[in-house]
């Protein structure tokens, strides 16, 4: 399998578009993201099968297409900000952020796709604590990133599900900034850490789960009502409206590698472990994924549900009339939410 070209952010490299873009053509190189996890896998197989550089030339246009990796919402931001990349990926709390911040100016941003939807769980090690009500103050829950994120939200979202609106905060004071490998390792340690809780995701949410010492304290498909998009390909609307058939081509290139995930699961779970030099074993990634609720489509669910939380709190304050104000045109015709 050919491996496709990958590149650091922040290159020379990524200003080539530029040219071309000025004397009125669509861009001939496009310059696409990639944040790392399990839900950026149908990107991975993207990259991996070259179905945006098919899409590409099928639309007439020149197929190059340059792929980076960048960790963290606000740094992926400020690559989409500073033109640096076309296509970024992530978390959709950070994406709604930019898109308030960016409205009707000429750095608006709007979403192109969903990401796999796969479900995320919050596990403690106390033995007594059967929901978020059990918490106390010696508990620590780690999550990856505290004030805005996909986990620290959802641990909000449970606590204004236990005690109401008012009170989504209220286990703000126990969670711990930890990333989800270390996270894990503390949660699981043979002796006692500080961590007595995670809100964890895949893959090590999986590892989690046969853990004797573990108990699952919800799902997140629990709190939102079924699978929802979590994570998000997003673009300027201004590169959008300049490059509409690349855009349209990168959509397509996306679905075809979704499909592919739908149809071989297992080849895309073993393409992903080799082009993320993964030790895991694909036969056990691949049946967790199998999970009624994980979904690999680009058309968004239940996306306004974090919308409307992030402006129930104050972290948002236009809420988006509906979802296609939020997301590209060329999603508009499917049955998205």
């Amino acid at each position: 399998m050919k491996r496709r070209h990958f590149l650091a952010a922040g290159t020379a490299a990524l200003a080539a578009p530029a040219l071309a873009r000025a004397q009125g053509a669509e861009t001939r190189q496009v310059r696409i993201s990639i944040q790392p996890g399990m839900s950026m896998m149908p990107l991975v197989v993207a990259r991996e099968r070259g179905t945006v550089e098919a899409r590409l030339r099928q639309a007439g246009l020149p197929g190059q297409v340059a792929w980076n990796q960048i960790s963290g919402g606000p740094a992926m931001n400020d690559a989409l900000l500073s033109d640096s990349i076309d296509f970024a990926s992530g978390g959709s709390p950070g994406m709604f952020i930019l898109w308030e911040r960016a409205r009707n100016s000429r750095n608006e941003v709007r979403g192109l796709a969903s990401m796999a939807s796969i479900p995320q769980m919050l596990f403690t090690r106390t033995p007594n604590v059967k929901s978020v009500a059990d918490f106390t103050a010696r508990d620590r829950i780690a999550v990856p990133s505290v004030g805005v994120g996909l986990q620290v939200m959802l641990v909000q979202m449970a606590a204004a599900k236990q005690w109401g609106p008012q009170a989504w905060n209220r286990l703000d004071p126990i969670t711990i900034q930890m990333p989800h490998a270390e996270a894990t390792v503390a949660l699981s340690a043979p002796v006692a850490t500080e961590i007595t809780a995670h809100m964890s995701g895949p893959p090590q949410q999986w590892a989690q789960m046969k853990d004797p010492k573990l108990t699952r304290v919800f799902e997140s498909t629990e709190i939102v009502g079924g699978p929802a998009t979590q994570n998000i390909m997003w673009a300027k609307t201004a590169f959008r409206n300049a490059n509409p058939r690349t855009t349209k081509a990168v959509l397509d290139g996306v679905d075809d590698a979704m499909a592919f995930c739908r149809s071989n699961l297992r080849e895309a779970v073993e393409i992903f472990l080799k082009a993320t030099n993964s030790n895991q074993d694909p036969a056990e990634l691949a049946q967790n994924l199998r999970d009624p609720n994980v979904t690999f489509d680009t058309t968004p669910a239940r996306s306004m549900f974090f919308a409307e939380f992030m402006a129930r709190v104050g972290q948002l304050k236009a809420m988006p009339a509906d979802w296609k104000e939020v997301w590209m045109p060329e999603l508009h015709d499917r049955r998205g939410s």
